[in-house]
């Protein structure tokens, strides 16, 4: 399964090495051994990690004929959870830095460890915070090339979320499943208002026929200070 994921992540412009394979060896051991007492994925099965966490993760690399992924990106993942995308994105890039962000401790400690294990800890900085308050800080608002999340709400409220971390130029990489183009539809609006436009949405299939979908949003004018708006707003009352 391992030359499987070496093979499929070519498909998505990435080339991985031997050594750089050996991390995600170990990232399955890890996230095997922490998952018996911290809820990190539904299963830790080998064809289910590297088909619908690592590789899934990986599938931004189709974006390569957008994103400059040669730069030393700065790269924000909200609600990384298990890690998924920005530890998989930093073992393949590793002249990336990652800022990991999620609200669960449990879940962070399992980032740090890995980080630790995979001696990435030079390469990413973890934070305990919800991101309507973090985007509020002078030093993370407007300061990321990138940011990243995976199923973690619908379109037009991860967006508030994201968006507000991006710096202009930048980009906001949202992974999504069946319903990407009704969110995306539904949340045109709210992109534009937070200073973001829709540049494509990728697809992708890594685990049977289900279908991926990769929404590449680009940073085209700073977001409104009015924006996130507090704690529990977004989602609750969603942009429309």
């Amino acid at each position: 399964m391992f030359d499987f994921l070496k093979e499929k992540a070519e498909a998505f412009n990435i080339n991985l090495s031997d050594e750089q394979v050996e991390k995600f060896k170990e990232y399955l051991r890890l996230l095997t051994e922490f998952n018996r007492h911290t809820n990190l994925v539904s299963s830790t099965e080998l064809k289910i990690v590297i088909e619908k966490h690592f590789l899934d993760s990986l599938s931004l690399g189709l974006a390569s004929g957008e994103i400059d992924f040669t730069r030393n990106l700065n790269v924000i993942d909200i609600g990384i959870g298990g890690g998924f995308p920005g530890i998989p994105l930093i073992i393949a890039f590793p002249h990336w830095k990652l800022c990991a962000v999620d609200s669960v401790a449990k879940k962070l400690n399992f980032i740090k460890i890995l980080a630790e294990k995979l001696k990435l800890t030079d390469k990413v900085e973890v934070i305990a915070a919800r991101a309507e308050e973090l985007a509020r800080q002078p030093d993370k608002r407007e300061h990321f090339d990138l940011a990243v999340t995976r199923a973690v709400a619908k379109m037009n409220v991860i967006s508030e979320y994201c968006l507000p971390f991006v710096k202009k130029g930048g980009y906001f990489a949202a992974y999504k499943a069946k319903t990407a183009s009704e969110e995306l539809q539904e949340a045109q609006r709210a992109i534009s208002e937070l200073g973001g436009e829709h540049v494509l949405t990728l697809n992708s299939t890594v685990s049977g026929n289900e279908q991926r979908n990769l929404i590449l949003i680009e940073k085209t004018a700073p977001t409104p200070d009015k924006y996130p708006r507090k704690t529990g707003k977004p989602s609750k009352k969603p942009l429309i």
